[in-house]
């Protein structure tokens, strides 16, 4: 695994070797803000998913959903709050490097990149990946973080307004994820392999 400044963007050279070879470029769209547009009902979704976990878990929040009283929400700046933003980076970054964990020989791999942008850090490979274990790579921070780390937490004794922030906002970041999934589930037949090059998707 290398380290890169950003992700690499699409080598056309690369995608007429593909093209010629056999591989099928995949229906999508064609840069981030796009994605993520068309992502938004899996926002939704998620969002209403890490939710329905935290209200199973935590009683106060059954409160504050039944309550009469008006809900107010205050933030305050301080000291603390630049504390509460490197956590809130590092646990976007733990999310990509989920990701990371879950790729093919990712360690000793020349194909793929991370590094650490304005936003969070980021994971990016140009591996041939099997159809299967691209799923699995795509779902698991959203599984691991939002949907299995509330019960940890809860069993700790760890719950409250920030951990579920936190949970929610890795739940409504895995947008995209969800939407490349649905992508290749629906265009990429089971045994096929996959490969990235910049937001160019191709499988065969």
């Amino acid at each position: 695994m290398k380290y890169s400044r950003k992700i690499p963007s699409t080598d056309k050279e690369l995608s007429g070797k593909l093209i010629s070879e056999g591989w099928i470029k995949l229906k999508e769209p064609s840069n981030l803000g796009t994605a993520t547009l068309l992502s938004i009902p899996f926002m939704f979704i998620n969002g209403i998913i890490s939710m329905g976990i935290f209200y199973y878990l935590y009683p106060p929040l059954k409160e504050l959903f039944f309550s009469q009283h008006e809900f107010s929400i205050t933030f305050k700046v301080n000291l603390f709050t630049l504390v509460y933003v490197v956590i809130i980076f590092m646990f976007m970054t733990i999310h990509e490097f989920i990701h990371a964990f879950f790729i093919p020989n990712v360690f000793e791999s020349d194909k793929t990149y991370w590094g650490i942008n304005a936003l969070c850090g980021f994971v990016y490979t140009t591996e041939k990946v099997e159809r299967n274990r691209f799923l699995i790579i795509s779902a698991m921070p959203f599984i691991l973080l939002s949907i299995i780390l509330p019960f940890i937490i809860s069993f700790l004794g760890w719950v409250n307004g920030f951990t579920i922030f936190l949970c929610l906002i890795n739940a409504m970041g895995s947008c995209v994820d969800c939407l490349n999934m649905c992508l290749i589930a629906t265009q990429v037949p089971k045994g096929s392999y996959i490969i990235n090059n910049g937001f160019e998707t191709y499988f065969k």
